[in-house]
């Protein structure tokens, strides 16, 4: 019976971020072709790319959260697909690929220069190779990532919310919004990384709160980007 309420509880996990990964597309599709095809804004094109490698990243961790690591099942059972990093370090190369695209864009957007558009884009790209296919330790890859990540979450809002304090009218709103999005994403993501040791420390060794928690703060900060890149368009 526990081990039944154990797989079902997984399979909602697993649901919750199939929404995820759905409304990354979503947002994609939108930005490209109902948003880029008609301004020809580069941000508008860097931003649906950006959803678009989050997007393909996210599948890879789905099926490695879920298919692929043994703590996602209950005790004794012995993962769909087996235990591979291949599923993580294809998730994180998509992911951080996906920041640096965005990086770059928001570099260039403030400085204005090619310069500041590589810049911004290096550190990512060269943490999305060395996450992607180079065989790390857990810990090793927990450093690097959680790291590098948490630096990223506060650098993409501050960005953002650095351009809201430039700019006025709907284009601080907008930027505003973004900014709190992202912040919002990707403390969702922090809570999914540290979901086992937070459901360890605080929920008795249950990641079913932290499980429901991050998705849910995902979407919650899509909702905002979106309404924020919608604000952002000229009436």
């Amino acid at each position: 019976m526990i081990q039944t309420v154990d797989m079902i509880i997984r399979e909602v996990h697993a649901g919750l971020w199939f929404l995820v990964v759905g409304y990354y597309f979503y947002i994609f599709i939108f930005l490209l072709f109902f948003r880029w095809r008609k301004t020809k804004n580069p941000f508008q094109f860097a931003m649906a790319i950006f959803f678009l490698l989050l997007a393909f990243g996210r599948v890879f961790y789905f099926i490695g959260d879920f298919y692929a690591d043994p703590r996602s099942l209950t005790v004794g059972l012995i993962p769909y697909l087996g235990v591979s990093d291949f599923w993580l370090m294809g998730g994180s190369f998509f992911q951080w690929f996906g920041l640096a695209t965005l990086s770059a864009t928001a570099g260039f957007m403030i400085f204005g220069k090619r310069w500041a558009e590589i810049a911004f884009a290096i550190p990512a790209v060269a943490i999305a190779f060395i996450l992607g296919f180079v065989t790390l330790d857990a810990t090793t890859r927990g450093l690097l990532s959680g790291g590098a990540g948490a630096i990223y979450a506060l650098f993409i809002p501050l960005l953002f919310w650095y351009l809201a304090w430039q700019s006025g009218g709907k284009l601080r709103r907008s930027n505003f919004l973004l900014g709190l999005g992202f912040f919002i994403l990707f403390a969702g993501r922090v809570i999914h990384s540290i979901r086992y040791p937070m459901g360890e420390v605080f929920f008795n060794n249950s990641i079913t709160i932290p499980g429901i928690i991050a998705p849910g703060l995902i979407v919650i900060g899509l909702i905002f980007i979106a309404t924020g890149n919608e604000w952002g368009q000229p009436s």
